[in-house]
């Protein structure tokens, strides 16, 4: 994708109310070339990113909000008029009348009925509105969970799930070729803190650039991305392992990939057979490297 195309997808995105979700038919008839799958990836890291930068200004201003809950407002039109995910105006609201700790809201999110106590704590702003709140409070997570396509927990489940389906698929892959590898765990249970998806045991040569790692990312790679969560990341690994490569399976901008000339190839896809060269042990230096090791 061109960085113009993506950039006027971009803007249509932030032109509309975080908590409406776009018309991705009509987005996909205007960027024939765009998969799907991209843009619902572009769609969620722009509210991720959109939900981070006013998360601050609403914790600021949680009493406010509060107060019209505890008046009787929905928690659908609380949100909507301050342009803020009902599941994250829901954190807040459990935080404040409740006095939870961030940790502890998680739970109350995945099982509301089991976790929100039936009546609110003593010492807490919900204490004086008793059991009823309480039940409310249950009924309106349940509703949030079930309805917000931005930050419901059941998003960040998905979420997991296509990382895990794309770290399968690249093994796959790799396994296909006979090109062997060890995995992240592996790579962790040796010791390794930091680890890419993949450590190739042999280095290959993808289109003249040597790969000695792989990552898999189930998102679509945008300026931004790579900046925020890659480059450090990444480069991290090159220190640990030489030269690698990303793969984002929802895409990447052409001009960030085409950009991509240090130790860090970056690709859309698994390259082809034809991209790749596979270097290959031979059996007289698979020899005089046993016979170096009985020599030690």
């Amino acid at each position: 994708m061109k960085l113009a195309a993506y950039e006027a997808i971009r803007s249509h995105l932030l032109s509309l109310p975080c908590n409406v979700f776009p018309d991705m038919d009509a987005l996909k008839a205007q960027h024939p070339g765009v998969s799907l799958d991209a843009l619902v990836s572009i769609c969620s890291q722009e509210s991720a990113r959109r939900i981070k930068a006013n998360h601050g200004r609403h914790v600021r201003g949680i009493e406010a909000h509060a107060k019209r809950y505890l008046a009787g407002e929905d928690v659908f039109d609380v949100a909507d008029q301050i342009d803020f995910p009902p599941c994250q105006l829901m954190r807040l609201l459990l935080e404040h009348l409740l006095s939870l700790s961030h940790k502890a809201v998680g739970p109350c999110l995945r099982d509301p009925f089991g976790k929100i106590p039936a009546s609110p704590p003593e010492h807490t702003p919900a204490h004086a509105h008793g059991p009823a709140l309480c039940a409310r409070l249950r009924s309106d997570v349940e509703r949030c969970v079930a309805w917000d396509h931005v930050a419901s927990p059941a998003v960040d489940t998905l979420r997991h799930t296509a990382g895990r389906e794309y770290e399968d698929l690249l093994e796959n892959s790799l396994r296909k070729l006979g090109i062997p590898f060890v995995t992240e765990q592996a790579l962790r249970a040796e010791g390794h803190a930091k680890t890419p998806d993949i450590k190739l045991e042999l280095p290959i040569a993808v289109k003249g650039r040597v790969v000695n790692w792989i990552d898999s990312k189930a998102s679509f790679c945008d300026p931004l991305v790579h900046v925020e969560r890659g480059a450090e990341q990444f480069q991290g690994y090159v220190n640990r392992f030489g030269p690698g490569m990303v793969v984002y399976w929802l895409g990447v901008i052409d001009e960030v990939a085409d950009e991509s000339v240090g130790d860090v190839l970056l690709v859309d896809d698994f390259p082809s057979p034809e991209d790749i060269v596979k270097l290959k042990l031979h059996a007289r230096d698979a020899r005089e490297s046993q016979g170096g090791e009985e020599d030690e």
